[in-house]
């Protein structure tokens, strides 16, 4: 016999559930009482019926019910489902911070890549580019670490071109100043 209650499988011969404790010899005789004690007016497979023929009928709330060979209802209720301990070596749900489908943010600077790359200096803006599109494939499937990574070193290759062209462009700026104060020194 199942618990009402908790659905533990117990023995037949027990009154109490080993696992809550529900009186089950009182709920034996709430089902005993419900039933129809004639087949006549019942329809086939409900009470004294059932209990010849061994059906198992829909009672009230929906649930069925199956006679034992004893001729007491017994309840056909399925085992609550209990999660499984993770095995060694796999992460469990604390420690597993983002669940099937949820996907965590992270910046893949890919439109920052592509304007350091246009605007900037391009071989290094190739490097950051590559980095930046690696972030999508690897949170695709699944390689949040990966894709962390791939997001750390696309942000610092495109702070690497950056700096790249604004000391080529400070560069630039002195060579002209300088070569404007030496054309200005020549004239005079």
């Amino acid at each position: 016999m199942y618990c009402p209650q908790c659905g533990g499988a117990n023995d037949d011969s027990v009154r109490y559930c080993s696992t809550c404790g529900l009186d089950l010899e009182e709920y034996r005789r709430q089902w005993q009482q419900d039933e129809p004690s004639s087949p006549e007016g019942s329809t086939p497979g409900t009470g004294q019926y059932a209990q010849q023929q061994g059906s198992s009928v829909p009672q009230q709330y929906g649930q069925p019910y199956q006679t034992s060979p004893q001729g007491s209802p017994t309840q056909n209720y399925q085992q609550p489902y209990q999660s499984q301990p993770p095995y060694p070596g796999q992460p469990n749900q604390a420690q597993q911070p983002y669940g099937y489908g949820n996907i965590p943010n992270i910046p893949s600077y890919l439109g920052w890549a592509i304007v350091t790359l246009i605007l900037c200096f391009w071989p290094t803006g190739i490097v950051a580019v590559v980095y930046a599109s690696q972030v999508g494939n690897k949170l695709a499937v699944g390689d949040i670490a990966g894709a962390q990574e791939s997001s750390r070193k696309a942000k610092m290759w495109c702070w690497i071109t950056f700096g790249i062209a604004l000391a080529g462009v400070v560069i630039a700026i002195l060579i002209a100043v300088l070569a404007a104060a030496a054309a200005f020194s020549a004239t005079y």
